[in-house]
Protein backbone atom coordinates (compact mmCIF):
# COMPACT_ATOMS: atom_id res chain seq x y z
CA UNK A 1 0.00 0.00 0.00
CA UNK A 2 1.10 3.35 -0.80
CA UNK A 3 -0.89 5.25 1.57
CA UNK A 4 1.30 8.67 1.41
CA UNK A 5 -0.41 8.47 -2.70
CA UNK A 6 -3.71 8.21 -1.24
CA UNK A 7 -3.73 10.72 0.96
CA UNK A 8 -2.24 13.96 -0.99
CA UNK A 9 -3.07 17.35 0.77
CA UNK A 10 -4.88 18.43 -1.99
CA UNK A 11 -7.60 15.65 -1.10
CA UNK A 12 -6.52 16.21 2.92
CA UNK A 13 -7.75 19.69 2.59
CA UNK A 14 -10.96 19.29 0.61
CA UNK A 15 -11.68 16.80 3.18
CA UNK A 16 -11.12 18.78 6.06
CA UNK A 17 -12.16 22.13 4.48
CA UNK A 18 -16.05 20.69 4.33
CA UNK A 19 -15.47 19.14 7.98
CA UNK A 20 -14.61 22.99 8.67
CA UNK A 21 -17.94 24.07 7.14
CA UNK A 22 -19.87 21.40 8.65
CA UNK A 23 -18.47 22.33 11.74
CA UNK A 24 -19.19 25.81 11.55
CA UNK A 25 -22.94 25.33 11.54
CA UNK A 26 -22.86 22.97 14.36
CA UNK A 27 -21.24 25.00 16.72
CA UNK A 28 -17.22 25.87 16.65
CA UNK A 29 -14.92 25.73 20.05
CA UNK A 30 -11.47 27.46 20.33
CA UNK A 31 -9.34 26.50 23.85
CA UNK A 32 -5.58 27.23 25.13
CA UNK A 33 -5.33 23.92 27.71
CA UNK A 34 -2.81 23.70 30.44
CA UNK A 35 -0.01 23.28 28.61
CA UNK A 36 -0.70 26.77 26.17
CA UNK A 37 -1.42 24.12 23.12
CA UNK A 38 -4.51 25.50 21.25
CA UNK A 39 -7.46 23.46 20.26
CA UNK A 40 -10.56 23.88 17.83
CA UNK A 41 -13.54 21.41 18.46
CA UNK A 42 -17.33 20.81 17.53
CA UNK A 43 -17.74 20.43 21.52
CA UNK A 44 -16.49 22.75 24.40
CA UNK A 45 -13.71 21.88 26.41
CA UNK A 46 -14.46 19.19 28.84
CA UNK A 47 -13.79 21.65 31.96
CA UNK A 48 -15.40 24.61 29.66
CA UNK A 49 -12.95 26.76 30.99
CA UNK A 50 -11.40 29.70 28.53
CA UNK A 51 -13.36 27.62 25.98
CA UNK A 52 -14.31 30.61 23.06
CA UNK A 53 -17.68 29.74 20.76
CA UNK A 54 -16.45 31.20 17.21
CA UNK A 55 -19.02 32.39 14.51
CA UNK A 56 -17.57 31.89 10.93
CA UNK A 57 -18.98 34.71 8.75
CA UNK A 58 -17.75 35.19 5.16
CA UNK A 59 -18.73 36.67 1.84
CA UNK A 60 -19.72 33.63 0.37
CA UNK A 61 -23.12 32.34 2.83
CA UNK A 62 -20.52 29.03 3.83
CA UNK A 63 -20.86 29.22 7.81
CA UNK A 64 -22.17 32.21 9.46
CA UNK A 65 -26.29 32.51 9.38
CA UNK A 66 -27.38 35.56 6.28
CA UNK A 67 -30.80 35.90 8.60
CA UNK A 68 -32.79 35.79 5.33
CA UNK A 69 -30.12 38.56 3.03
CA UNK A 70 -29.73 37.45 -0.14
CA UNK A 71 -26.43 35.24 -0.62
CA UNK A 72 -23.42 36.84 -2.71
CA UNK A 73 -22.83 34.98 -5.83
CA UNK A 74 -19.76 32.48 -4.87
CA UNK A 75 -16.08 33.77 -6.16
CA UNK A 76 -14.49 31.18 -8.77
CA UNK A 77 -11.02 29.87 -9.43
CA UNK A 78 -9.49 29.66 -12.80
CA UNK A 79 -10.59 26.17 -12.63
CA UNK A 80 -14.11 26.51 -12.23
CA UNK A 81 -14.32 25.14 -8.27
CA UNK A 82 -15.86 27.56 -5.97
CA UNK A 83 -13.40 29.55 -3.62
CA UNK A 84 -13.25 28.39 -0.29
CA UNK A 85 -13.60 31.62 1.82
CA UNK A 86 -10.91 33.05 3.90
CA UNK A 87 -11.96 32.33 7.08
CA UNK A 88 -12.97 28.41 6.26
CA UNK A 89 -10.04 28.39 4.60
CA UNK A 90 -7.71 29.98 7.45
CA UNK A 91 -9.65 27.46 10.06
CA UNK A 92 -9.14 23.93 7.76
CA UNK A 93 -5.29 25.30 7.76
CA UNK A 94 -5.31 24.56 11.42
CA UNK A 95 -7.19 21.69 11.65
CA UNK A 96 -4.88 20.23 8.82
CA UNK A 97 -2.19 20.79 11.10
CA UNK A 98 -3.75 19.46 14.18
CA UNK A 99 -4.54 16.20 12.55
CA UNK A 100 -0.89 15.81 11.04
CA UNK A 101 0.06 15.81 14.66
CA UNK A 102 0.63 12.58 16.69
CA UNK A 103 -0.03 12.39 20.10
CA UNK A 104 3.33 11.42 21.68
CA UNK A 105 1.41 8.69 24.56
CA UNK A 106 2.28 5.63 22.49
CA UNK A 107 -0.30 2.96 22.75
CA UNK A 108 0.10 -0.86 22.54
CA UNK A 109 -0.44 -2.06 18.75
CA UNK A 110 -4.11 -3.39 18.42
CA UNK A 111 -4.63 -4.39 15.01
CA UNK A 112 -8.73 -4.25 15.76
CA UNK A 113 -8.72 -0.54 16.84
CA UNK A 114 -6.12 0.21 13.93
CA UNK A 115 -7.31 -1.48 11.14
CA UNK A 116 -11.39 0.38 12.51
CA UNK A 117 -9.27 3.88 12.78
CA UNK A 118 -7.90 3.90 9.53
CA UNK A 119 -10.85 2.46 7.46
CA UNK A 120 -13.54 4.77 8.91
CA UNK A 121 -11.34 8.32 8.83
CA UNK A 122 -10.75 6.76 4.97
CA UNK A 123 -14.63 6.60 4.73
CA UNK A 124 -15.00 9.65 6.19
CA UNK A 125 -12.71 11.46 3.73
CA UNK A 126 -14.13 10.24 0.29
CA UNK A 127 -17.69 11.13 2.36
CA UNK A 128 -16.64 14.55 2.82
CA UNK A 129 -14.41 14.44 -0.78
CA UNK A 130 -17.55 13.60 -2.59
CA UNK A 131 -19.78 16.12 -0.78
CA UNK A 132 -16.80 18.56 -1.51
CA UNK A 133 -17.34 18.00 -5.46
CA UNK A 134 -21.06 17.96 -5.39
CA UNK A 135 -20.89 21.72 -4.08
CA UNK A 136 -18.03 22.80 -6.68
CA UNK A 137 -14.96 23.57 -4.25
CA UNK A 138 -13.48 20.75 -6.10
CA UNK A 139 -13.27 19.23 -9.51
CA UNK A 140 -15.39 16.03 -10.05
CA UNK A 141 -12.55 14.40 -12.03
CA UNK A 142 -9.94 15.68 -9.49
CA UNK A 143 -12.36 13.74 -6.54
CA UNK A 144 -12.50 10.31 -8.95
CA UNK A 145 -8.82 10.10 -8.55
CA UNK A 146 -8.46 10.71 -5.63
CA UNK A 147 -10.90 8.58 -4.12
CA UNK A 148 -9.75 5.66 -6.28
CA UNK A 149 -6.28 5.27 -4.79
CA UNK A 150 -7.99 6.30 -1.23
CA UNK A 151 -10.47 3.49 -2.00
CA UNK A 152 -7.44 1.01 -3.01
CA UNK A 153 -5.85 2.24 0.16
CA UNK A 154 -8.93 1.57 2.20
CA UNK A 155 -8.57 -2.46 0.64
CA UNK A 156 -5.31 -3.05 1.54
CA UNK A 157 -5.75 -2.18 5.67
CA UNK A 158 -7.03 -5.48 6.85
CA UNK A 159 -6.63 -7.07 10.29
CA UNK A 160 -4.55 -9.54 8.72
CA UNK A 161 -1.74 -7.21 7.09
CA UNK A 162 -1.56 -4.94 10.23
CA UNK A 163 -0.59 -8.68 12.15
CA UNK A 164 1.60 -9.63 9.63
CA UNK A 165 3.31 -5.71 9.22
CA UNK A 166 6.53 -4.87 9.84
CA UNK A 167 9.05 -1.93 10.09
CA UNK A 168 7.15 1.51 9.08
CA UNK A 169 4.13 -0.18 8.36
CA UNK A 170 3.95 -1.67 11.88
CA UNK A 171 4.99 1.44 13.37
CA UNK A 172 1.99 3.04 11.24
CA UNK A 173 -0.67 0.95 12.40
CA UNK A 174 0.57 1.07 16.25
CA UNK A 175 0.60 4.72 15.54
CA UNK A 176 -3.40 4.04 14.46
CA UNK A 177 -3.99 2.13 17.81
CA UNK A 178 -4.25 5.59 19.62
CA UNK A 179 -7.68 6.61 18.59
CA UNK A 180 -6.46 10.34 18.93
CA UNK A 181 -4.38 9.67 15.84
CA UNK A 182 -5.19 10.55 12.62
CA UNK A 183 -4.26 8.59 9.24
CA UNK A 184 -2.69 11.60 7.86
CA UNK A 185 -0.36 12.09 10.92
CA UNK A 186 0.46 8.66 11.22
CA UNK A 187 1.08 8.20 7.55
CA UNK A 188 3.34 11.47 7.25
CA UNK A 189 5.22 9.81 10.36
CA UNK A 190 5.54 6.25 8.79
CA UNK A 191 4.99 6.46 4.94
CA UNK A 192 6.08 3.05 3.81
Amino acid sequence: MRLTNALSPLFCTAALLLCASTASAQGVYKWVDAEGKTHYGSQPPVNDKGGEALKLHSNSGFGGNNSGKVKPTPEYNADGTKKVPKGVQEMGEGLIKGLQKVDPKEEPLNCSVAVENVRYQFDLMLEVGQKNAKDGYINQSDFDTKAAKLRQAKSEVTLTDCQLASGNKKSFYQCMSNSKNHVTGCGNKYSF
